[in-house]
């Protein structure tokens, strides 16, 4: 059978999994015999091949670039089931636990439709924090569906009992002008029945209906007195539309306020009341009202809030942080991050002090921020927040420092590759390789060939060595070549995992050169190294074979 065919009929145990998991419990026969032969099937492929990596589309898994699994069903359709939450690549590599196998099938069990309605499989999979079950997660994506633990949520509750201490110390930090001014005036129950009566009539923009006529007597008014109340008036339809789900009245009414001050349509005294009107859309008030409708599920296209986002301004930012970190459900955060992935271009300053919450899941959301951003001002920020002590930060800065950063952050980066932790290790290895220059290069290079090289896990070399095969220049090749051919009396296991991951390296980097010396070694006794082996040698003849 080849590993292709193992490969399927491994996803459809998976298939089998994900049903028989939901319906008997963990004390059930079933239960334990369902995980038993996944996890056999899933080691199986492991021992011979090191690692499984499977590329997700929206209705086909593929392996080494063949279809493994298609389906065109949305439900039960589990490319789908990976691909809705914005996982596109899962990797299952060798020494992974059994009990690692069963957090990641009990995951895969969840009915989200009816159990966890505010969750997603990326968040329940960033909780349970696999160490041999990696996955890439489109960024747009990965955006919208942040990874929160129970703890993370519960710290939000807590906090929530604070939340003017928070939002001040935020307004503090960022030396705002607290919001004044406007003195919203309540509507009397005649005037709201007349707009409910109109809205039950017809739905569409009867708020932006009413805005526009308070606007228009705006024009007719005088003194200081009325202007007040006219924008006061509008201000409570705002509140009034903005908990009917309708962002559309915010947006019309800041355009017809920055329309008023660039035609000087009003006088002096109403554009101090517009002024404090544009400063009730940026409060916390308001930005709290649009997270309450967010948490309980209403909706906006993107061209909506892209708008709504230009026509903030910066003092916006502090609350939408804030209520960031408040919010239950994935959608909603996705809306809020939408929002100052825009909001945050006017100032990355006071985006990047969000990097000092108290809140780890809200400083790693800001991290993916910037990186949606793409300002390289921000990279002096990101660099500090690789010390933050949660790791999950510290992988969050140096991912997207791999994305946005240059040659100049590399020092950084070089110092992540002595962490204690070693996922972090890794993700400094990774990118490293992503900036890609000649010192990069240098840095990988000197790594691999240090003395405690060897003192590595297998995983971590094989990084290092998947890593450099990005250069496929004669001495990298060279290197590669010498560190596979290498023998010693002493450490032989840990230099069998060398051996191993330059065949890994040069099977990646495909060099027909290596190959007479992969042949001599595809029937090593050595169980890790022959499964490397022949498998860069299969990589690198389907190479030849496609050219």
């Amino acid at each position: 059978m080849t590993l292709t065919q193992d490969v399927k009929e491994t996803i459809q145990e998976l298939i089998k999994a994900k049903k028989n998991l939901r319906i008997y419990p963990e004390n059930n026969p079933v239960y334990a015999r369902t995980i038993n032969n996944v996890y056999s099937r899933i080691t199986t492929i492991l021992d011979s091949s090191g690692s499984l990596t499977l590329k997700i589309k929206q209705h086909d898994i593929f392996f080494e670039g063949e279809t493994v699994y298609h389906s065109d069903e949305k439900e039960e359709n589990l490319a789908l089931f990976f691909f809705k939450d914005g996982i596109r690549e899962l990797t299952f590599n060798k020494g992974l636990p059994k009990k690692e196998m069963e957090d990641f099938l009990s995951t895969l069990s969840v009915d989200f439709e009816r159990e966890v309605l505010d969750d997603d499989i990326v968040t329940l999979m960033w909780e349970k924090d696999f160490q041999f079950i990696h996955y890439i997660v489109d960024d747009s994506i990965l955006l919208a569906d942040e990874t929160y633990e129970e703890r993370a949520i519960e710290e939000a509750k807590k906090a929530s009992n604070n939340n003017e201490g928070i939002l001040s110390a935020y307004e503090d930090a960022f030396g705002l002008e607290k919001e004044s001014g406007v003195n919203v005036v309540p509507l009397t129950g005649e005037d709201l029945g007349s707009i409910i009566l109109e809205i039950e009539n017809d739905p569409h923009d009867k708020s932006i209906t009413l805005i526009h006529l308070l606007f228009e007597m705006l024009a007719y008014a005088e003194g200081m007195g009325e202007y007040k109340e006219l924008t006061g008036f509008i201000g409570s339809t705002l509140e009034f539309a903005i908990n009917l789900g309708n962002l559309e009245a915010a947006v019309y009414t800041l355009k017809k306020i920055e329309q008023s001050t660039t035609e000087d349509i009003y006088d002096k005294d109403a554009a101090v009341c517009l002024k404090d009107l544009k400063r009730l859309v940026n409060s916390a008030k308001f930005v709290k009202l649009l997270g309450e409708i967010l948490d309980e599920g209403a909706e906006f296209n993107e061209e909506l809030l892209y708008e709504f986002a230009s026509l903030l301004d910066k003092s916006a930012i502090p609350p939408l942080i804030h209520i960031l970190g408040e919010l239950r459900n994935a959608p909603a955060r996705k809306t809020i991050i939408s929002i100052l992935s825009e909001l945050g271009k006017k100032d990355i300053p006071t985006i990047a002090k969000g990097l000092l919450d108290r809140r780890w899941y809200v400083v790693r959301n800001i991290i993916c921020i910037l990186r949606q951003i793409g300002d390289t001002s921000a990279v002096e920020y990101l660099t500090r927040a690789v010390r933050h002590p949660d790791r999950r930060v510290k992988k969050e800065a140096i991912r997207t420092l791999g994305v946005m950063g240059t040659g100049n952050v590399l020092p950084v980066l070089r110092d992540c590759l002595s962490d204690t932790d070693e996922l972090v290790r890794l993700a400094a290895v990774r990118a490293i390789g992503l900036i890609g220059t000649p010192v990069s290069k240098k840095i990988i290079l000197d790594r691999i060939t240090a003395r405690d090289f060897r003192n590595k896990s297998y995983n971590e070399k094989k990084e290092f060595y998947e890593v450099i095969a990005k250069w496929k220049d004669s001495d990298v090749i060279g290197l590669l070549i010498r560190n596979f051919k290498r023998k010693t009396l002493f450490k032989r296991a840990k230099n069998f995992e060398i051996r191993a991951a330059a065949a890994h390296g040069l099977g990646i980097i495909g060099t027909e050169e290596a190959l007479e010396s992969l042949m001599k070694l595809q029937n090593s006794k050595n169980k890790l190294l022959r499964e490397n082996v022949q498998l860069a040698i299969k990589r690198i003849t389907d190479e030849k074979n496609r050219g």
